[in-house]
């Protein structure tokens, strides 16, 4: 099944929360071996990254000139995707002109919704062998059409101001930093406590401009401290992307044009084809109906509509080619052919009818069936816009971003996997520190390995210390959010169950929610 991944949350920094990491970090960085008091050069080397990642971030938009070569673990392929002028905002938003081998698009993005208008030929480079079987690719060519489920990248998504900043700055999965005592907050004795590092980072400078941090390179201007280059590797499930591309950090009204074009767009948007998502098998199954004559013959076929994406509203459009196999003669020989267009919705099944005629006495039939097919993702005007409207506000939102202590490997890695942030990033909103935002403004807060050790009859142990933090949280997350809902992502079936009567049994359901995403 080929769905997307969360997408890494979109954050906007708070205008005040630059000087705040730094006061933190030069607070707790470790000094060298020699007794000076002087931070070592690594914790320099990220002083200045966390400068330039900072301001990168709070950019309400970007714009990238550069390329992008993705690979993939599965059957979904590989290639290299160029960009010229690519404009993305810090909510997933995109638009801009994209170039795979000699063809080119027009590729947009809302929120994790990604578009391309492009000729045919691109889909012929972009597309697999057993995504293009079968495939009516004809409504495909120069009109908007959803890459969802194909291997193009979400550059809206990868190349995000924001979530690039967290992604090059997260260095917890290439060098496990030794770890300190528990900090007193918030998530104390838990299996999400956070922890400052005790070791140096790997990080160093090349050059006065140039920082390298794992696989990355970040080039910015000394003085203004902006980006202007970035390479490396950004790893997201099976996918594999090299990025290397100029940066140019983009003011207010650049961002606001973006989803000016995107309202635009919505009348095209509303019904867009979906390549690369299949039908589950059999999509046709032939019923008899009634007896066979040398007259008439009739057959039923169904056709189904039951997607391989649980998360989808729209529909297939089938172009069938309904025959028969009569006396062992090759089928559409004899009998005659129907050649109808069926639409199913997402999920339903559709039946059409063909029947043989003029056929041989006392001979054998069989039905036979061939089809072309198109997914289509459907939506409504008033959600486009609305999802348009969020967008924006998000992109214009003050959020406030902070430096923290580490999670553990497990709860790291965990987490990094649905905000998009290394687990010393967090949101401060109010006087708690969320572990990312949505782009819908939800504050979310991940909830790593561990938590089932500690429960017993479907709750949490009252003996265990962890029981009562959670439970304390619960109350200051709800407070701290003010009109934005806190969801929880919990890795652990036993322990989504346990939050959610935690919940309940602080009367904040209708503020916070729990779900399991594994």
């Amino acid at each position: 099944m080929k769905r997307p991944s969360i997408a890494p949350a979109a954050i906007t920094l708070g205008v005040g929360a630059l000087a705040l990491v730094v006061a933190l970090i030069l607070s707790f960085v470790p000094f060298s071996s020699a007794g000076t008091v002087e931070p070592t050069a690594a914790f320099r080397a990220q002083k200045s990254l966390d400068e330039v990642l900072f301001k990168m971030a709070t950019s309400p938009a970007a714009k990238y000139t550069g390329k992008v070569a993705y690979k993939y673990e599965d059957a979904r392929g590989e290639g290299t995707v160029e960009f010229s002028d690519l404009i993305v905002t810090t909510s997933n938003t995109a638009e801009g002109t994209v170039s795979l081998g000699s063809q080119q698009g027009e590729y947009r993005q809302i929120s994790n919704n990604p578009y391309i208008s492009a000729p045919n030929a691109l889909w012929n480079e972009l597309l697999v062998a057993d995504e293009k079987l079968n495939l009516d690719m004809a409504p495909l060519d120069n009109k908007w059409a959803s890459t969802r489920f194909t291997s193009l990248p979400r550059f809206g998504t990868i190349l995000g101001p924001d979530n690039l900043a967290g992604d090059i700055g997260n260095i917890e999965f290439d060098s496990e930093p030794q770890l300190g005592v528990e900090l007193p907050t918030p998530n104390k004795g838990t299996p999400d406590a956070r922890r400052w590092p005790t070791s140096d980072p790997p990080i160093e400078f090349i050059g006065d401009n140039t920082v390298k941090i794992g696989t990355w390179e970040v080039t910015f201007d000394p003085e203004s401290k902006s980006v202007t280059n970035v390479k490396g590797q950004s790893k997201q499930g099976s996918a594999t992307y090299d990025i290397d591309t100029s940066v140019s950090l983009q003011p207010a009204d650049q961002a606001q044009k973006v989803f000016a074009n995107q309202r635009a767009l919505v009348g095209d948007l509303v019904s867009a084809p979906a390549p690369g998502l299949w039908a589950k098998q059999p999509v046709v199954t032939p019923r008899l109906v009634g007896e066979c004559t040398t007259v008439a013959c009739a057959y039923d076929f169904a056709v189904s509509g039951i997607p391989w994406a649980d998360d989808v509203t729209g529909h297939f459009n089938y172009g069938m080619t309904l025959n028969f196999a009569v006396g062992g003669r090759p089928a559409g020989a004899l009998g005659g052919e129907c050649k109808p267009v069926v639409r199913v919705d997402f999920g339903r099944t559709a039946t059409t009818r063909c029947t043989a005629t003029n056929l041989p006495a006392n001979s054998s039939i069989g039905p036979r069936s061939a089809y072309t097919y198109l997914a289509f993702l459907d939506t409504t005007e008033a959600d486009l816009n609305k999802l348009i409207d969020d967008n924006e506000k998000q992109t214009n939102t003050e959020v406030v971003y902070v430096r923290t202590g580490n999670k553990g490997p497990e709860q790291a890695r965990y987490g990094a996997g649905i905000t998009g942030l290394p687990s010393y990033y967090a949101v401060k909103r109010g006087e708690y520190l969320f572990d990312g935002i949505g782009t819908d403004g939800n504050l979310h807060v991940t909830f790593g390995p561990g938590y089932s050790e500690h429960i017993s009859g479907g709750t949490f142990d009252p003996s265990w210390e962890g029981t009562e933090v959670l439970k304390k949280q619960i109350g200051e997350q709800a407070k701290a959010a003010g009109d934005a809902q806190v969801v929880y992502f919990v890795s652990e079936p036993q322990a989504v169950s346990a939050l959610r009567s935690l919940i309940a049994s602080e009367g904040q359901t209708d503020n916070v929610t729990a779900y399991l995403y594994e």
